[in-house]
């Protein structure tokens, strides 16, 4: 026995002398794998949507009243004043990101330290900074890094003293979490956490209820009161400020049914257990441990609950919205192999720790070095499109922002915040950015209409009349792959005069019933007298009352003299972009069609039957006339046919 504790106090002090070399060293080696290759991949549109506001800022813009963004004020202007120092400089902004995430890091080996051990400082340090969604997201620029960096601060500071609950430590806690709410709406889901550790904490030393209450308020009132500063600022500044900032998150997937939301947001829940699956199973095992044994890890474990929070957001949310969790997560999960590792079990104790840590790290690594490896070819091909086509100060619209911070041009207001959040909620809509477009003659358009990724001005509600608009003043320069994105280029004279008003012609008119809420509103023709080998070239013209509950694909049949089928072209509408489950009442939905005539095709009338059917069962959508009879075999005849031949 003695001879051990002359062990554990020779290793102490070796530790008290060798800890800042090793905790540098550790420091040193993950900051040159954050900073390799930092700028090598430029495709994240949020972080363009970012800098690009940012850069505006930079210029003398407001944010709300001069460009539409949903950020929160202390994010865009603690980059803002960066930017200003550093310039518009990708490495610059990145490296700042990479210093707010090791700061999280070193805030964490602190607590550990403090808390338990050296070891479980160093551990949970290396875990945060290798957990691959903290590597993946915290390399570019995004509002999580310094969101997590003020939470960690906020925890930490909370529950610092070793002896309890501290009012001091709460207040200042407060003032960390309504920093990190005005960075991220998420930033109250941490003070909830501290909330239920300071429950708790009266509950197990039976203090007074009102004594809970002077806790709560400690922590609460400075929260509010920095909420409450800078949320007042910024609506008087801007008026609007609320609808756009807390309305865009409020507004996204708020038309959907409660049951949906529900059984989503527990996926949620699953896909992030079935990702981590060692990560989170030492992290609850901790917490029961920790619970049990009523040491201070209970602190951190408390904000575990507040995930549950999820239930109630009716947005879609994914495994980076747990960012928030990850230092508890980490410092837990530390906690329990620092146990194992520093010999509570002895050899096979520190057997089980290495191994777990191994588990959890080495897929980490490995990910993290195929991501660092990745190099982006084609973002310099596009900027340098754009700049060769347009004037400095000339407006560009795209679905990545960073497009325009890359190539030094505005885009419109809405422009400046293109999100699938804010076009599927309606926030955004096409008809808005017709009148942007007009107003700031801008001369770029890009669309990203990959049916993978393609999510922004693809998924505008009335996509149909924006395409419209497009087709009738710009000219479509080209398309082109940018990795996953399929890009639409539409590039407009500057001499070419604007045609604003939605414009579409409907030769023949039908009426004919497809389902519940779709109608067939007529059809035209590019070409009514054609020859054996050319093409059928018509548009289809749809009206919907409301998106459809099934994936309907469209057929097309060309239907010869002798009423064979000669030809035909089936296809989800706009090509799959603009599918009818998205279809929004009142939108006039154009689709063309081409169906080549066969070379040794009769003379004579050919006629187009057209109908709907699921692509997966075959089913085809039930069809009624204009006047609610039944159509024979779900397939409408039009009028109105084309002669080929003489």
């Amino acid at each position: 026995m003695t001879e051990q504790i002359v062990n554990k106090n020779q290793s102490s002090k070796v530790d008290n002398k060798w800890w800042p070399w090793v905790t540098a060293a550790i420091v040193v080696v993950l900051l040159g794998l954050y900073l390799y290759n930092l700028t090598g991949w430029r495709i994240h549109d949020d972080e363009g949507e970012y800098l690009y506001q940012m850069w505006r800022m930079t210029l003398g813009e407001m944010p709300y009243r001069d460009f539409l963004t949903p950020q929160l004020p202390v994010f865009l202007y603690t980059g803002t004043l960066f930017m200003l120092l550093a310039g518009p400089s990708l490495w610059f902004m990145r490296a700042f990101i990479v210093l707010q995430t090791f700061g999280s890091s070193l805030i964490l080996f602190f607590a550990g330290r403090r808390h338990h051990s050296l070891m479980a400082g160093w551990l949970a340090m290396v875990l945060y900074l290798l957990h691959a969604e903290v590597f993946k997201e915290m390399r570019i620029y995004r509002n999580e890094p310094l969101f997590v960096l003020l939470v960690t601060l906020g925890v930490v500071v909370a529950t610092w003293p070793k002896d309890g609950v501290r009012r001091r430590n709460l207040a200042w806690a407060g003032i960390c979490f309504g920093l990190a709410t005005m960075v991220k709406l998420f930033g109250l889901l941490p003070m909830g956490g501290i909330g239920l550790w300071v429950i708790w904490d009266a509950w197990r030393k039976k203090r007074p209820f009102s004594q809970m209450i002077i806790d709560g308020l400690w922590l609460g009132v400075p929260t509010l009161l920095v909420i409450g500063a800078f949320a007042g600022v910024f609506s008087w500044l801007s008026p609007n400020f609320f609808d756009l900032v807390v309305g865009h998150h409020v507004a996204q997937g708020s038309d959907q049914e409660s049951t949906r939301v529900l059984l989503r947001q527990f996926a949620v829940y699953y896909e992030y257990f079935s990702f981590y699956p060692v990560l989170v199973g030492l992290t609850l095992i901790s917490a029961v441990w920790g619970s049990v044994n009523g040491d201070t890890r209970l602190r951190w474990a408390w904000q575990i609950p507040v995930i549950l929070a999820f239930l109630l957001l009716s947005r879609d949310l994914g495994r980076r919205h747990f960012m928030f969790l990850l230092p508890s997560i980490a410092l837990l999960t530390a906690w329990i192999i620092a146990e194992f590792i520093n010999g509570r079990f002895r050899r096979p104790g520190r057997i089980v720790g290495v191994v777990a840590f191994a588990a959890i790290a080495i897929p980490f690594l490995q990910e993290n070095i195929i991501r660092v490896q990745k190099v982006d070819n084609q973002t310099q091909m596009l900027v340098d499109l754009i700049v060769d086509n347009t004037e400095p100060g000339e407006f560009v619209l795209t679905d990545d922002i960073g497009l325009a911070f890359y190539s030094g041009r505005p885009t419109t207001y809405s422009g400046a915040a293109l999100s699938n959040g804010a076009i599927t909620s309606g926030q955004i809509v096409g008809e808005m950015l017709v009148d942007e477009i007009v107003a700031t003659n801008t001369r770029i358009v890009m669309i990203n209409e990959s049916l993978i990724i393609g999510d922004h001005m693809a998924y505008l509600r009335d996509y149909p009349r924006f395409h419209r608009f497009l087709e009738a003043n710009f000219d479509l320069h080209s398309r082109t792959r940018r990795d996953e994105q399929e890009l639409a280029i539409w590039i407009r004279d500057r001499e070419r005069p604007f045609l604003a008003e939605d414009t579409y012609t409907i030769t023949y008119e039908d009426g004919t019933q497809f389902g519940e809420n779709v109608t067939l509103s007529g059809y035209t023709f590019a070409k009514e007298q054609l020859q054996p080998g050319d093409k059928v070239k018509f548009t289809l013209y749809w009206k919907a009352t409301g998106p459809t509950d099934n994936y309907w694909s469209v057929f097309t049949h060309l239907v010869g003299p002798d009423n064979s089928i000669v030809g035909q072209h089936d296809k989800v509408p706009y090509e799959g972009v603009y599918p009818p489950t998205r279809w929004w009442p009142g939108q006039v939905i154009d689709d063309q069609f081409s169906i080549k005539i066969p070379d040794d095709a009769p003379a004579g009338e050919y006629h187009l039957a057209v109908g709907m059917y699921d692509w997966i069962t075959g089913d085809r959508l039930v069809l009624q006339s204009a006047v609610g009879e039944p159509v024979p075999d779900n397939r409408t005849w039009l009028n109105h046919g084309i002669q080929v031949g003489e």
